[in-house]
C-alpha cells in the first residue's frame, strides 16, 4: 500500500485522476450499491408504513368523535336560541347521524355506538336526543367503540346539558 500526502489525494479526486471521487472512467454505480441501498430503502418502508398508517386512522377516528361531539352540542346551543324543541338524531341502521331530517353525516363503518336511553321516532326510526329551549335534554350518554377496542364516553348532563367526552379504560 503506497501513501500518499495528502495534498495529493485531494489533487486526485478534484481533478478526476483514476481512483479519484471525479474519476471519468467510472460509469455509475455498481450492482450490489444499488441492491443494498434498495435494500435499506425497502426496509425502512417497511418499518415506517404501519406507524404512519395506524396514526392517520387514529386522526381520522379522533376528528369523527370531534365533529359528532360539535354536533350534540350544536343541537343543545340551536334549541336554546331558537327557544324550540331540537333533535339529534342518529340512524343505526344506515349509519347516519345529524339534526336535521334526512340525515347526512356518516358514521364510519369501525364505529361502534351504545346508548340506553334515547327516544325513537315512530315516522323515521330515528333514535333521538331531544334539547329543550331550557337546555335541558331527553337522553344518555352514548359510548362509542372504535375498531371494538378503544371506547370513548360522551356524557350529557340531564339538566345543563354540558358535554363531556372522555376515554373508557378497558381491561
Amino acid at each position: 500500500m503506497v501513501r500518499l500526502p495528502m495534498k495529493q489525494i485531494l489533487n486526485a479526486t478534484a481533478t478526476g485522476q483514476p481512483g479519484g471521487f471525479f474519476d471519468i472512467n467510472r460509469r455509475g454505480f455498481t450492482l450490489m450499491e444499488l441492491m443494498i441501498v434498495l435494500i435499506i430503502a425497502s426496509l425502512t418502508v417497511a418499518l415506517v408504513l404501519p406507524r404512519v398508517g395506524a396514526g392517520w386512522k387514529r386522526m381520522e377516528d379522533r376528528e369523527f368523535l370531534q365533529e359528532f361531539v360539535e354536533t350534540i352540542k350544536r343541537a343543545r346551543l340551536r334549541a336554546m336560541s331558537s327557544g324550540r324543541i331540537t333533535a339529534f338524531r342518529i340512524n343505526g341502521a344506515e349509519r347516519l347521524y345529524d339534526l336535521a331530517v334526512p340525515l347526512s353525516r356518516p358514521i364510519p363503518p369501525n364505529v361502534d355506538i351504545y346508548s340506553d336511553r334515547l327516544e325513537q321516532d315512530p315516522d323515521t326510526g330515528d333514535h333521538m336526543m331531544i334539547f329543550y329551549p331550557d337546555g335541558s335534554l331527553v337522553g344518555s350518554d352514548l359510548e362509542i367503540t372504535f375498531d371494538r377496542q378503544r371506547t370513548f364516553r360522551i356524557s350529557i348532563h340531564p339538566i345543563l346539558g354540558t358535554v363531556r367526552l372522555s376515554q373508557v379504560n378497558t381491561r
